[in-house]
């Protein structure tokens, strides 16, 4: 067995690197670390494979004791004015603490993925819309269409465990389902077509559409789905066919990706998505369902909602909790200089920052992480689903799954290193008012 590995074989791991959470996997403990022998994609793979190196706490550029980190850490965050709690990066535990230190503070939260997370729920907020789960789609659905890409990259087992499963719940033909991509790029198109050659499915039809011309698509598709004149085009044949597919459908779901719908009319294509259904349930039974949740974004989004009433972009600084999807927007406050101090966190993926900006940064993210700008503190800690046990959230919000611990790791848990942070703050607050 590898040295720090708990077993040399695990199965029905939980797999915490996209929104599915597929439970299937396999991962065997070799000499070199973890390996994914079963049920793995890309980002599986190179989720459990990554090697983890040698990383200690710094403050300044400088290696450190975690004890002298976190004091360091909880001294930035107790001088500022309005900290704010960005990238959020971790299982329930971990945004359960986060949220109660933003709460002492006074400061505000949003998750890396929220840009994307709010061009679906602003359409929620305003008009509403008829969703379905995972499950529905893998035990129901007879027509799926999928508009604009990032489907197969995002969520690469998406196909292959809720489109064509090797079993339903209620039996039938899966390999009879219809699949329609629209506006999907030439390699998700790719993706789809390999996943429906290996059920041996009907291959999916393609209709070509720029990611300019996707907002004009679709509402022309929603013309022809209510006896109206649609502008023409080239397309027009084509969706007029989809529309009649439709409406002829027993069970539809419309699937689609916010980072896929990206541009100025991104949010007004997943409204026209959302009257799509709604038109559509009038005769038949169709359903949107909005892929989503890398990072455990939707986590982050469901805990911030029942803790404090109120999704992501809420603050804390008059008292109470504040949504403001527009003043508590993370890039906008770090890149302002509205905000003094950042408790970064990313215990999924290595990336840096996706901002700038001049506040002071506390960087909670994976060993070996590269910054284009040293934080003043950075302490390494844990990947959910690798290093430690925890709870992440499905991509339909419906679901939070256990993921398990699969080695032995040196670095702590980010709920750990929070609570550690609120200790250290809470600490330093009453030796204030002691010596006051």
């Amino acid at each position: 067995m590898a040295e720090g590995a708990k077993s040399d074989r695990a199965t029905d791991v939980a797999c915490p690197f996209c929104g599915l959470i597929c439970d299937d996997l396999e991962v065997e403990a070799g000499p070199s670390g973890l390996r994914v022998t079963a049920n793995g994609c890309p980002r599986a793979i190179a989720g459990f494979e990554r090697p983890v190196p040698e990383d200690a706490p710094r403050v300044a550029g400088e290696a450190t004791s975690l004890d002298q980190a976190t004091a360091r850490a909880a001294a930035i965050l107790a001088a500022s004015r309005l900290p704010l709690f960005a990238g959020l990066g971790t299982d329930v535990a971990g945004l359960r603490e986060v949220l109660a230190l933003a709460d002492a503070l006074g400061g505000a939260v949003d998750h890396l993925g929220s840009r994307e997370l709010f061009r679906n729920l602003r359409i929620l907020q305003d008009d509403g819309w008829m969703t379905t789960t995972l499950s529905e789609v893998r035990n129901r659905v007879d027509l799926l269409l999928v508009v604009g890409g990032g489907v197969p990259s995002q969520f690469p087992r998406f196909f292959e465990r809720c489109v064509w499963p090797k079993e339903t719940l209620f039996g039938g033909d899966v390999r009879q389902r219809q699949v329609v991509l629209l506006g999907v790029g030439e390699g998700d198109v790719a993706a789809a077509t390999e996943a429906a050659k290996a059920a041996r499915a009907a291959v999916p039809v393609s209709i070509p559409c720029d990611p300019a011309g996707l907002p004009a698509a679709v509402a022309s598709l929603r013309a022809l789905l209510n006896g109206r004149q649609a502008a023409g085009g080239t397309m027009t044949d084509a969706l007029a066919n989809l529309a009649r597919r439709m409406k002829e459908t027993t069970y539809g779901v419309v699937a689609w990706t916010a980072a896929g719908l990206d541009g100025p009319a991104g949010e007004l294509t997943v409204g026209v998505i959302a009257d799509i259904v709604r038109d559509l349930n009038r005769k038949t039974r169709f359903s949107g369902l909005p892929l989503a949740g890398a990072d455990n974004g939707i986590g982050a989004n469901q805990v911030c909602t029942w803790q404090t009433g109120m999704p992501l972009r809420t603050g804390f600084g008059r008292g109470y909790p504040e949504h403001d999807h527009w003043r508590f927007d993370a890039v906008r406050l770090a890149e302002s200089g509205e905000t003094d101090a950042i408790l970064w966190i990313s215990s999924f993926r290595d990336d840096d920052m996706p901002f700038g900006g001049a506040a002071p940064v506390v960087a909670l993210a994976m060993p070996g992480t590269r910054f284009a700008r040293d934080p003043e503190v950075f302490i390494p800690v844990a990947t959910p689903g690798v290093d430690h046990a925890g709870q992440v959230f499905r991509t339909d919000g419906v679901v939070t799954l256990p993921v398990r611990g699969l080695r032995e790791s040196a670095p702590p848990t980010v709920a750990s290193v929070v609570a550690g942070l609120r200790k250290a703050i809470a600490a330093s607050r009453g030796s204030e008012r002691r010596a006051g």
